[in-house]
C-alpha cells in the first residue's frame, strides 16, 4: 500500500509530498491538516487518487485568486488563462463555477466596468468596446446590455463630446486638411466610433468648432 514518505518544506512556503519516495504534489501546511497527512501513513490507491485530485484543485484555485487580484477577468478569459497555465480543463471549469458562485466572476459587472473604463478613460467607441468584450470571451449579449445602460446613461451629444475629445487630443488640424480629416476620421473608427459621430466630431475639429466639414473618403 502507498505511504506518505516525506513532507519537505519548499522556498516558496509549499510542502512537497512524497508518496514511496516519488514526488506527488507541492501543498499548503493547511491542506496537509486537512487531509490528516503525516510521514508513514498509508494510503489506498483510491485515497492517493483523491488526494491529487485535491491538490491540483487546491493550485487551480489559488492561480485564480492571483489572477483575479491582479485584476477584473471574464468567465471565459480567466479559464483561458488557467488552462494556458497547464491545468486540467475540467478542474478549471469547476474553479470557475465555484468562483461565479462566490461572486468572484461575474461577466454581467465585468462587462459593465469594462465599458464604463473604456469609455471614459480610452476614450472607445461602442463597436470597440464590443469587439473586445467578445475576444475576452462575454457574450454578445451581455456586451449588448451593457452598453445600452450606458449609452442609457449619457446620449449621443456624450458620446460624440467623446470623439472630439478622442481627436482635441491628438492636436489642430494641419494642412493639408483633407488629410488631416481622413485620419482623424480612420482614427474614430479603429476606436470603435460610429461613422456619424466619426464625422461630426472630424467637422468639429477641424473647423475650430465652427460646424460640420466634408470628410474625404
Amino acid at each position: 500500500m502507498p505511504s506518505v514518505t516525506a513532507l519537505k518544506a519548499t522556498r516558496r512556503g509549499h510542502v512537497a509530498l512524497h508518496v514511496d519516495d516519488a514526488f506527488v504534489a507541492a501543498v499548503t501546511d493547511a491542506f496537509v491538516v486537512r487531509h490528516g497527512l503525516f510521514v508513514g501513513r498509508e494510503l489506498s490507491d483510491a485515497q492517493l487518487a483523491t488526494l491529487v485530485a485535491a491538490a491540483g484543485a487546491e493550485r487551480t484555485l489559488a492561480d485564480a485568486y492571483r489572477l483575479l487580484a491582479h485584476r477584473a477577468r471574464s468567465c471565459a478569459e480567466l479559464a483561458q488563462r488557467l488552462r494556458a497555465k497547464g491545468h486540467d480543463p475540467t478542474v478549471v471549469t469547476d474553479v470557475v463555477e465555484r468562483l461565479t458562485a462566490e461572486g468572484l466572476l461575474d461577466d454581467r459587472a465585468f462587462a459593465a466596468a469594462f465599458v464604463a473604463d473604456k469609455r471614459r478613460l480610452g476614450g472607445w467607441g461602442a463597436g470597440r468596446i464590443a469587439r473586445e468584450l467578445a475576444r475576452l470571451g462575454v457574450a454578445d449579449t451581455v456586451a449588448q446590455a451593457a452598453l445600452a445602460r450606458a449609452g442609457a446613461e449619457s446620449d449621443e451629444d456624450d458620446e460624440s463630446a467623446r470623439a472630439l475629445q478622442v481627436l482635441t487630443r491628438r492636436g489642430p488640424a494641419r494642412a493639408p486638411l483633407d488629410a488631416a480629416r481622413k485620419r482623424a476620421y480612420d482614427h474614430l473608427l479603429r476606436r470603435g466610433y460610429d461613422p456619424t459621430v466619426a464625422y461630426r466630431a472630424v467637422g468639429e475639429w477641424s473647423a475650430g468648432g465652427a460646424g460640420d466639414e466634408t470628410v474625404t473618403d
